[in-house]
């Protein structure tokens, strides 16, 4: 198939996931969902994930072409937009985010949010909150307003993941970070705030100056904090221990003054340290260590053993991949070391493996950029429109497993493919 069908195929099905959401995806309360919205949005997650596939070059252009139509669609594959833009009410109204949850402020914006969520506090930082609360002081009570303001800060966000790709990787970097269907799914038509933190981060590695890297990576934790870690991949980047001392303190203080600034200027302070832990509010799915404990006999205890033990292994790969970082360079460390993270925590959602696989896109190689994209075609598949998982308890940990045995059989057995095209602007 030449790269034109590619394209206008991979149009056609983010157009049918769109058309189709408004019938069955994570539609505001009072939307009752009309016609066959599910089937519609299948086959369009089918085509696009092909269309993806087999390309393999035009990567900005399909980027464009495919993320257009969802910017029309409905939240997508997850409500959390709706937990944004109720938090985002609350700042507006003077009342703390990281104290109250959307449910203390009743109204068309805390109407939407998920009862899981309608009285947990805001695990997110000041600067997303900011931001947000931006949106919602332009939008008012309008929920669709509130979700087309998040879209746009999404859209921002891959604009700058886009940037700092292209100098990074080039074409590849740019046809796994950017026209990735997980990354069009789940950060534009589900609008979450990864695609701002992302964004930041990944234009932070691809900077030449140290303090506005410093600045531009803490910016993307006053988002949500995992990126925080590529901070230490930058000064490990350095080239003898001298160097890395000197590139600390001066990543230290940046960071420090950038987080004292935001924290201090919005108003919002420094309670959001004390609600990093605001997702564990239920059992994740696709935790695998959740699955491991939830099979071991033992019952609560066992499986807080096994979560504890998951979060210390995800320490130890990333302190590895740290003093790994002269040898791998800071980008392919940082993407391996947030791809590790993001399987072994407590909490694990089907987009939180993109926290590693964008800084990753920028320096993986053929054979890697494969086994990757294989893990995100897995996870595209893996939850319904309206955000309900495919596979549903007790089989914790089952998606994502799948999802990594998808990746290690493509590093397996696939054929290395040549390096794909030039990109063209």
């Amino acid at each position: 198939m030449t790269p034109r069908r590619l394209l206008a195929a991979g149009t056609l099905g983010s157009a049918l996931v769109a058309v189709g959401g408004w019938g069955s995806g994570a539609l505001p309360p009072g939307w009752e969902g009309r016609g066959p919205g599910t089937p519609l949005v299948l086959l369009g997650v089918l085509l696009l994930c092909a269309s993806w596939w087999w390309l393999r070059s035009h990567a900005l252009q399909a980027a464009l072409l495919w993320g257009a139509p969802l910017l029309l669609a409905p939240p997508l594959f997850s409500r959390d937009v709706y937990a944004y833009a109720g938090q985002a009410a609350l700042a507006v109204e003077g009342l703390d985010p990281y104290d109250v949850g959307p449910a203390a402020l009743p109204g068309p914006l805390a109407d939407g949010v998920d009862d899981v969520w309608r009285d947990v506090p805001s695990p997110y930082g000041p600067l997303w909150l900011a931001l947000a609360s931006l949106v919602v002081r332009v939008t008012g009570d309008s929920l669709l307003g509130a979700v087309a303001g998040m879209r746009l800060l999404a859209v921002l966000g891959l604009v700058l993941a886009g940037w700092g790709l292209h100098r990074l990787g080039g074409e590849r970097a740019l046809w796994l970070g950017v026209a990735n269907p997980l990354v069009l799914l789940h950060l534009i038509a589900g609008a979450h705030n990864e695609a701002l933190m992302l964004g930041l981060a990944v234009a932070g590695l691809a900077v030449t100056s140290l303090p506005l890297a410093a600045v531009l990576v803490t910016l993307g934790a006053l988002v949500k904090l995992p990126v925080l870690a590529v901070l230490g991949f930058l000064v490990m980047a350095r080239p003898d221990w001298p160097s890395r001392v000197r590139a600390a303190a001066v990543t230290g203080a940046v960071a420090a003054a950038t987080a004292i600034v935001v924290s201090v200027g919005t108003g919002l302070g420094w309670g959001w340290l004390t609600t990093l832990d605001a997702g564990r509010a239920r059992l994740s799915l696709f935790s695998m260590t959740t699955g491991l404990g939830t099979l071991l006999p033992g019952g609560d205890a066992t499986r807080d053993v096994v979560l504890a033990l998951g979060a210390l292994l995800a320490v130890g790969v990333l302190a590895g991949l740290l003093w790994r970082t002269p040898a791998l360079g800071p980008a392919r460390a940082a993407g391996l070391a947030l791809l590790a993270v993001a399987l072994l925590l407590p909490v694990v959602q089907p987009w939180y493996v993109l926290w590693g696989v964008l800084p990753l896109a920028a320096a993986a190689g053929p054979r890697l950029s494969a086994a990757v994209a294989a893990m995100c075609v897995v996870l595209c598949l893996l939850v319904w429109p309206s955000g309900r998982n495919v596979i549903r308890p007790p089989l914790y940990g089952l998606p994502t497993l799948l999802a990594v045995g998808a990746a290690v059989l493509v590093w397996r057995s696939r054929d290395v493919a040549e390096d794909v095209e030039p990109t063209r602007l």
